[in-house]
Formats: C-alpha cells, sequence, structure tokens
C-alpha cells in the first residue's frame, strides 16, 4: 500500500475506536436492543421501500396492473428516494462501526457499484416516465404511450437493486473476521 492508502487505512482503524462506531457495533438501545442490528433493521426498511417502488414501477411498466395509471405509478418515486435515503444514512452509520472489514469484503465492492448504477438508471428513468402520455385510442378509451427506453431501464433497475441485495445479504457470510 502507498503511503496515502496506508494512511486511509489507519485513519479507518482509528474511526473504529470512536466511541460512535464502538457503540454501534458493541452497544445497546433501551439496554435492550443490540444498536447494530437495530440499524440494520432500518437499512433492511429503506432497502424494502427503494426496491419495492422500483420492482412496482418496472411491474408495471412490463404490463402488470395496467389499471394503475402510470403517471399515478411515477408518483410513487419520491417515496423511493426516501427508502434509499433511509438505506444512505443507515447504511453510513453501519459502514463506521467497521469500515476495514467492510473494505476487504469483495462483495461489498459489488454491493457499490450496484447501488449506483441502481442510482443513476433510477435518475434516468424517472426523466423517461415524464415523457409517458395519454392517447384517446379508437374506440374513445385512454392508452398510455410509453417511451421505448423505460421497458430496458426497468430491466436494468430491477437487475441492479437485485444484484445489490443480494450481494448486502453474502457479505455477512464473506467478511473476515473482525479486525
Amino acid at each position: 500500500m502507498n503511503g496515502v492508502g496506508t494512511a486511509i487505512w489507519n485513519f479507518l482503524a482509528a474511526v473504529q475506536l470512536w466511541d460512535f462506531p464502538t457503540w454501534v457495533r458493541e452497544g445497546y438501545i433501551f439496554n435492550t436492543f443490540d444498536t447494530y442490528y437495530v440499524l440494520l433493521a432500518f437499512h433492511s426498511l429503506g432497502m424494502a421501500v427503494v426496491v419495492g417502488v422500483c420492482f412496482i414501477i418496472s411491474a408495471r411498466l412490463f404490463g402488470y396492473g395496467q389499471a394503475f395509471p402510470l403517471t399515478e405509478a411515477r408518483r410513487l418515486i419520491p417515496l423511493g428516494w426516501y427508502g434509499f435515503g433511509l438505506n444512505l444514512i443507515s447504511g453510513l452509520v453501519l459502514f463506521a462501526a467497521q469500515p476495514r472489514r467492510e473494505l476487504l469484503t469483495a462483495v461489498y465492492d459489488i454491493k457499490m457499484i450496484m447501488i449506483i448504477c441502481a442510482c443513476i438508471t433510477m435518475v434516468i428513468l424517472g426523466k423517461v416516465m415524464r415523457g409517458v402520455e395519454l392517447r384517446a385510442a379508437a374506440d374513445g378509451t385512454a392508452v398510455e404511450v410509453v417511451p421505448p427506453q423505460a421497458r430496458p431501464l426497468a430491466l436494468f433497475l430491477t437487475t441492479f437493486w437485485l444484484g445489490a441485495v443480494a450481494a448486502g445479504r453474502l457479505i455477512a457470510f464473506m467478511q473476515p473476521p473482525p479486525l
């Protein structure tokens, strides 16, 4: 490791010893609930919201639940971002509890790449979904016209979130012992 890498590694070793990360790893909330697992529960809740919203929108784009208009489905995107915000905050706190251990786990890198790709895809899909139009059909009913790039984006979004969830779950089984 070069000088900068060694300095960062040593800084992360020091962070692990601070009171807050130690409390996250070893402490309790109300002298009953293990802090780490409470934060992990919030992390899971945030993931359920963001992934659930993305799955609902993706399923709708692939033709399921056609009674639910895409214009309404699009309104769920901010809820997905709130779920992501909860995930981001809880994830940063969980990372601070054992940063070196996380960075030594290759699956953690895969999870982060999947999350970045999913977020970029969410932003793009949100913009593309603004192009959904309602047009009158010959029989007088309303027909939704979906931009052609929406479905491939929905497929990528679903794939990225599934990859992030799978990688996140594998982290627990592939981490080295505590440092």
